[in-house]
């Protein structure tokens, strides 16, 4: 029997940096906790901007935000994994010299960012909703540091290609969208966010399911037998996933919850 969902949202549920999904996934999601089906949403994104999606659910659902990097219920952070602050200091140190980003710093409460641009600060803070603000200086932030996350506007592959090569044996890089790149601690994915929920409610991969479409989300397919890749995504994410689902466009994943809402009332029915 089907026990944990977890679902990643920007590229899965909507397009990056939305937070309209149709109505009707609340109202399934609602049917599958009271059936006694775990939930979450697992993204690159803070708590808060999480929370833009699933207001409602807050009570009742996990959030693991920045990656696993923050997992909190109800407001409450219940896990919490810094990245290091003589690390990420040396990090941000090298990230000043490269051209073609601009650099968010994430902690517990919320984003910050010392750019000056404009439209990346819309970008963070009313487009993806995010809490936090703008500073003279996001080295202040180093100590509290759960993840840094790279806007990309000439793509995240090329930034991502240069740093992997530095600092792949001392954070978790990753591509976490078209234009951005994420980078943790190896402590927080969403893979360790997914097993960290499994071991807390003694649940299996056998009994979870997954939903992603980036390569962030690849660590917690691992975590499932029953994973699935957005259509959209591209060969290698596939090829992770065991199956593969509609896109956002065609309210994919609803479809399958929906189908698991009915597996799992069956099962509860007849006492298998």
């Amino acid at each position: 029997m089907i026990r944990l969902i977890v679902t990643d949202i920007d590229g899965t549920l909507v397009p990056e940096g939305g937070s309209y999904v149709n109505p009707e996934y609340m109202s399934v999601i609602r049917g599958l906790l009271d059936l006694g089906v775990q939930f979450a949403a697992a993204s690159g994104r803070q708590a808060s901007s999480i929370d833009a999606v699933f207001h409602e659910l807050k009570d009742r659902i996990y959030y693991l935000g920045d990656n696993g990097a923050c997992i909190q219920k109800g407001g409450i952070t219940v896990k919490e994994v810094r990245m290091g602050r003589e690390d990420t200091l040396q990090l941000l140190k090298e990230l000043r010299e490269i051209s073609g980003q601009r650099l968010l710093v994430s902690v517990k409460e919320g984003y910050y960012t010392d750019d000056p641009d404009e439209g990346f600060r819309r970008l963070v803070f009313e487009e993806y909703k995010g809490v936090g603000g703008v500073v003279e200086h996001v080295e202040d932030y180093a100590d509290a540091c759960i993840k840094l996350s790279l806007y990309c506007e000439g793509g995240a592959r090329g930034i991502f290609d240069q740093l992997s090569d530095h600092w792949k044996e001392r954070f978790a890089i990753n591509v976490s969208g078209a234009r951005w790149v994420d980078i943790n601690s190896f402590e927080s994915t969403k893979g360790s966010a997914v097993q960290w929920l499994q071991e807390t409610y003694d649940i299996t991969p056998e009994e979870t399911v997954v939903f992603g479409d980036n390569y962030n989300d690849i660590s917690m397919m691992k975590r499932a037998v029953r994973s699935y890749a957005s259509e959209l995504s591209n060969e290698e994410i596939r090829a992770h996933a065991a199956h593969v689902v509609p896109s956002y466009e065609k309210d994919g994943v609803l479809m399958v919850l929906k189908e698991i809402l009915e597996e799992v009332r069956h099962e509860k029915q007849s006492g298998t």
